[in-house]
């Protein structure tokens, strides 16, 4: 017998079996089957089609049972771990709870390491692996959440293996050449996000949310960004990164403005093509990749169609290395986590030594 299609229904298997269905916009249960075969059959029935009908009409708000995933998620979401991430990582979550509509009513405390597993398979099955990634990050998130409040006593996310294998040509390195053309061809709005990160290795959602106050002046590096990167911020703490002097030059002649009024102090560096802040960092990618897509862009690199934004960071960390800086110095400029991150209160002092450091060896 085939299925039954009927929009807004969330359908399920509890842990022994079971099937059940319900109205997805209110949480009213309409029925339940031994079998998924029997469940589509009374999912057919006559007095099925009226039940749901009366229940669509209902309107009730949905609210979920304390106890269960949805209503923790629900609690994960009102928590600073939640409301600080970035616009992506949350439009990221927000696709895997999507995803988990048909498991949100399930009690938290009976979610094994197997039920976890099987999400991820299924994930996987109707997506691809990266998305399986994206789900299991997204619950891990709101599981350690819940154990560091005293929610729950373990994450059982933690040990799942990852199914993503992320391709080694991604986010490749620019050669020389490359940099120069679509510097060349770049939009005006767009040269200096790339510039920043070319020659100071930041962030997509960092460069996205720069503002002129964030450069300065500097007695030992003449000019630095210095901000606080949205990624790791409560344990890196500000950053300071000495600007070369071609970064230099264009920041300067845009921070002049007209000659007459110049930017103020919390305008943002980066603006878009109609001379207006980026409303998000995917809005800068979207241009970004509107000039990949342009004529101009396949023109002057007619072999270049896999050049990412990310790929600027990595050039950046390829020649500091290249330079002879540590991986700890490389790490320190990126703003990245290690294995030292136990002196925390140190960094800020540690991590403006190293940019001193590196700043002058690139000058000479």
């Amino acid at each position: 017998m085939p299925t039954v299609k009927l929009k807004g229904l969330n359908i399920r298997k509890n842990r022994v079996g079971k099937w059940y269905v319900s109205l997805r916009a209110t949480g009213v249960q309409l029925g339940s089957a031994p079998d998924r075969r029997a469940l589509d059959a009374l999912m057919a029935s006559p007095a099925f089609l009226a039940e749901y009908s009366r229940a669509s009409k209902s309107g009730v708000r949905l609210s979920y049972a304390t106890g269960s995933l949805g209503a923790l998620i629900a609690w994960y979401k009102t928590k600073t771990r939640y409301t600080s991430l970035a616009d992506r990582t949350k439009a990221d979550y927000a696709k895997a709870e999507k995803f988990l509509d048909g498991s949100l009513d399930y009690a938290v405390s009976a979610i094994e390491k197997a039920d976890v597993v099987e999400l991820r398979d299924q994930a996987a099955n109707e997506h691809n692996d990266k998305f399986s990634d994206h789900v299991l990050a997204f619950m891990s998130a709101v599981f350690s959440e819940a154990c560091e409040r005293g929610e729950m006593k373990d994450n059982p996310v933690l040990g799942v293996r990852r199914l993503y294998k992320a391709n080694a040509g991604a986010n490749r390195r620019w050669s020389d050449p490359e940099w120069r053309a679509a510097l060349a061809a770049a939009p005006a709005h767009l040269r200096a996000v790339l510039s920043i990160a070319k020659h100071c290795g930041l962030r997509g959602q960092d460069i996205a949310v720069l503002t002129w106050d964030n450069y300065r002046d500097d007695v030992e590096m003449e000019k630095v960004l210095a901000f606080i990167p949205r990624k790791n911020g409560d344990r890196v703490g500000e950053i300071t990164i000495g600007v070369p002097a071609a970064l230099r030059s264009l920041l300067d002649a845009m921070k002049a403005g007209d000659g007459i009024v110049q930017p103020a102090g919390n305008s943002p560096i980066c603006r878009n093509s109609l001379g207006k802040k980026y409303p998000s960092e995917n809005a800068m990618r979207k241009a970004w990749q509107d000039f990949k897509a342009s004529e101009s862009f396949k023109s002057a690199l007619p072999n270049s169609g896999d050049l990412t934004l990310h790929g600027l960071r990595v050039t950046f960390s390829s020649e500091l290395r290249e330079q002879g800086f540590t991986d700890r110095e490389v790490a320190d400029m990126l703003g990245d986590l290690s294995e030292g991150m136990g002196k925390r209160y140190s960094r800020g002092a540690e991590m403006r030594k190293t940019s001193v450091r590196v700043f002058k060896r690139r000058a000479e």
